[in-house]
């Protein structure tokens, strides 16, 4: 491992400049001044992240019966409560409440500062949605410093600082943290980025604090969202790259067995509170409150996850590429992380799209694979370090290649900001229709709608063909 220095360094100054780049985009977005609009922050999947705290510490009611009684309140209306009916009538917030405890620090600001300066204190008024635009802003850069510190642990400066610009300024990242910076994906880069440097740090000096932090944080990323559980991978197969060092790793974790009880004790008591909120309202301590959305196992859709125009992975963060080639080159350079990538992608791959509305409804790429870019982040640094080891060619043609990946990457995230590039329906020939326009004329916008294929969201949640 490589030692991080303390003075300025080529990564600190990227993380610098990452810093300014997004202050910049928060300030002229504006994203928290729309309260109350058609274009607010809080709405669809954030509604349901996020409603806990209102319905908890505003209303003081987590089974939602003032919803019931506040029809002249037009909850429904102004989708301000998202919630499921279980078979016993209870109305369920359908996510469960890992945003909500990310949010929570921010909510409580929010809230005193709407009784200070005279807004509605009702959960959704303007500096409702201004702490929780911050909020995303704050994680992202908890996430990138953890990134940071765990590249630094194993690449040079150089090649540490190019994927830090990569991964935030390359990928749908950079869209989901300025246009819909309240959506889940911001923040579990965060969560996974300080995961994966615990756990590393653990294999090295174990120790009963590391074991909290893991824990803590390895509860908060199945919280947030459970299908992350299929990070545990990772800490079990670092450091397992043949039957000797399988051997090894077994020795190791007996011999620290009291430590991995720690961490599963603490995982399960972060996850506690939804089970005891399920069991309060439903009765059950496991409720799958998606209802009638799910995975279809048998049906995976992974070359149209991967490399389709309606969403695809690679067809809008193509930079990822350069990651996934980098899985196949740890085995000569870091063995300790080719076995838990391998396997980790191919799983949350083959999970992700297998989701019966595998390209997400109305994403910008693949958002659900943005969790696993603090992980993704290793393989493309590995990548990185190689070219630039090599010549001063192959380092120019790189950048070169990078810039521009990244421009298209900024100027696609303004296009779908602006409604050009389409939420859920985009085809070889729509993206190629608006390919590199800042803007449509009526006239395009007329030639474009017999391009899109829109998707039918009735068939594919039965999980049939749409």
């Amino acid at each position: 491992m490589r030692n991080i220095r303390g003075n300025i360094t080529f990564s600190k100054l990227t993380l610098w400049f990452l810093l300014i780049i997004m202050f910049l985009s928060f300030i002229s977005l504006k994203r928290w001044d729309h309260a109350n609009t058609q274009q607010k922050l809080i709405a669809w999947d954030v509604t349901s992240y996020y409603c806990y705290l209102p319905a908890a510490f505003i209303h003081h009611d987590i089974s939602l019966d003032f919803t019931r009684r506040g029809a002249d309140k037009s909850y429904e209306l102004n989708h301000q409560y998202w919630y499921q009916t279980a078979p016993n009538g209870s109305r369920v917030i359908k996510f469960t409440m890992g945003m909500a405890v990310m949010y929570s620090p921010f909510f409580f600001l929010a809230h005193a500062s709407a009784l200070l300066f005279k807004y509605e204190p009702d959960g959704f008024s303007t500096p409702y949605e201004f702490f929780i635009a911050l909020s995303s802003l704050v994680y992202l850069f908890i996430g990138l410093l953890y990134l940071r510190k765990t590249l630094l642990l194993f690449y040079s400066e150089k090649a540490t600082g190019i994927t830090l610009l990569c991964v935030l300024l390359g990928t749908n990242l950079y869209y989901y943290t300025t246009s819909e910076p309240a959506m889940s994906h911001a923040y579990s880069f965060a969560v996974v980025a300080g995961f994966i440097y615990q756990a590393i740090q653990w294999h090295t000096f174990p120790s009963i604090k590391r074991s909290i932090y893991l824990g803590l944080l390895f509860g908060l990323i199945v919280l947030i969202r459970p299908v992350n559980i299929v990070l545990v991978v990772f800490p079990l197969l670092f450091a397992v790259y043949s039957k000797q060092s399988f051997m090894d790793k077994n020795h190791f974790l007996w011999e620290n067995k009291k430590q991995l009880i720690i961490i599963g004790v603490i995982s399960f008591l972060v996850f506690t509170p939804q089970l005891i909120y399920w069991k309060y309202l439903t009765g059950q301590w496991f409720f799958y409150s998606y209802l009638e959305e799910h995975f279809y196992f048998n049906k995976p859709h992974v070359l149209l996850g991967l490399f389709s125009f309606r969403n695809g992975w690679l067809v809008y963060t193509p930079v990822m590429i350069f990651a996934l080639v980098g899985i196949l080159l740890l085995n000569k350079s870091n063995k300790n992380f080719s076995s838990p990538l391998l396997v980790f992608v191919s799983i949350n791959v083959y999970v992700c799209y297998s989701w019966w509305t595998w390209w997400y409804g109305g994403s910008f790429g693949s958002r659900p694979m943005i969790d696993s870019y603090a992980l993704m982040a290793i393989p493309m640094a590995c990548f990185f370090e190689l070219i630039i080891s090599k010549s001063k060619l192959l380092s120019a043609s790189l950048l070169t290649i990078l810039f521009l990946l990244i421009s298209l990457n900024l100027f696609q995230s303004y296009q779908r900001k602006m409604g050009i590039i389409h939420w859920d329906s985009m085809t070889a020939k729509a993206y190629a229709k608006v390919f590199l326009k800042s803007e449509l004329s009526d006239e395009d916008k007329i030639q474009l709608e017999p391009l899109l294929f829109h998707p039918d969201y009735d068939k594919a949640k039965a999980g049939d063909e749409e």
